[in-house]
């Protein structure tokens, strides 16, 4: 099971606010391990210390820091600091979750349009910023050279409709078709079509405000409406990619070189046959930028701290039992899965009533 590290890292030790709510987190840990032991049903009040003494281990900002631990540091009772934990696991961790992957479709039209060349395609394709998710995995696809940007494996449909592109995957012997999906960091659902007073912009309000206290103040903005599609926002994967990424199962460290970096994950055995590596490269960075290193150091962040405190396993069973149930028990047995269903569908826009 997992359990908080007893000592914060060395860069933290000497700062008093920070150890002082790091013990508390400790404690409050120490007595619901007890709890467990004795049998008690405590819930996932062990998911939501850990998710608040593992940020303060990770949270990317010296300003994110500061603001979490001035709000442990003042709760008077075990119940305040879980009900921060809480907040943090609905509306931080559950909300980049809200990201789920899809299978691929092909296009509505019956037959694509074909392309002699790719600057033919790009002609046609590049009509301003990108204003859905269709247009986002076009122009992501341009800038991403038609491949998913890990595995470097051509997507299929361009190579079908671009005589260029199809020409050049056959002179490449080490070359491999795949299909490909739009990947965003920062999931279309928490910031979309958010009607003013809604359930949605309350619960996405809340995310926002969560990361204006790491120290991102112009994330709203950036991202506002159908400016999550931009394309600092999105990158082109493997459909099995894109599933460990929204799952948090895998996730991008920045390196020391520009536009570098390290893939990694929770379990190593995710990463075989994958490289340890990835640069992100554009044909155009003023028009078609890379995506964003903010972006992905928040996504970063999120998924530790998903993983270590069990967090992401949580949520993930939850989906797995959404899609295998029929109905919920009429004894009590469904209500975590219910409680989870109620965040999904204030995700969506829906208004809850309980």
């Amino acid at each position: 099971m997992t359990s908080l590290p007893r000592k914060l890292p060395q860069r933290l030790q000497h700062l008093a606010h920070v150890v002082t709510a790091y013990d508390m987190c400790l404690k409050l840990e120490d007595s619901l391990q007890i709890a467990v032991n004795n049998g008690d049903d405590i819930g996932r009040n062990l998911i939501y210390i850990w998710i608040l003494g593992y940020l303060i281990h990770h949270v990317p900002t010296e300003t994110g820091l500061d603001n979490i631990t001035q709000e442990i540091n003042p709760c008077h009772d075990n119940s305040t600091i879980l009900a921060l934990g809480q907040m943090y696991y609905d509306h931080y961790i559950m909300a980049f979750q809200a990201n789920k992957s899809h299978t691929p479709t092909p296009s509505d039209d019956a037959s694509p349009p074909s392309f002699d060349n790719i600057q033919d395609m790009i002609n046609v394709t590049l009509q301003g910023a990108p204003q859905s998710h269709t247009q986002a995995k076009a122009y992501a696809l341009i800038r991403d050279r038609y491949c998913c940007v890990v595995t470097g494996a051509y997507d299929v449909f361009s190579v079908e409709t671009i005589q260029e592109l199809a020409t050049m995957y056959k002179s490449d012997p080490s070359a491999r078709l795949g299909f490909t999906q739009c990947a965003h960091i920062f999931p279309a659902s928490a910031n979309l079509s958010i009607e003013p007073g809604s359930a949605k912009q309350q619960y996405a309000s809340t995310l926002w405000a969560i990361l204006y206290r790491f120290g991102y103040e112009n994330l709203l903005d950036e991202l506002n409406g159908s400016n999550v599609h931009h394309l600092e926002n999105v990158m082109t994967l493997e459909p099995r990619l894109h599933t460990h990424f929204d799952r948090f199962d895998i996730w991008l460290v920045a390196t020391n070189k520009l536009n570098r970096y390290m893939l990694e994950s929770h379990n190593v055995y995710i990463l075989r046959g994958y490289p340890e590596f990835v640069t992100f490269t554009t044909p155009d960075p003023e028009n078609l930028p890379v995506p964003s290193p903010i972006y992905l150091a928040i996504h970063a962040t999120c998924a530790k701290v998903a993983q270590l405190s069990e967090a992401a396993a949580c949520i993930n069973k939850f989906y797995q039992d959404m899609e295998e149930a029929e109905t919920l028990d009429p004894n009590g047995v469904s209500a975590d899965t219910l409680e989870h269903a109620i965040i999904k569908l204030q995700t969506a826009g829906y208004e809850v009533t309980t």
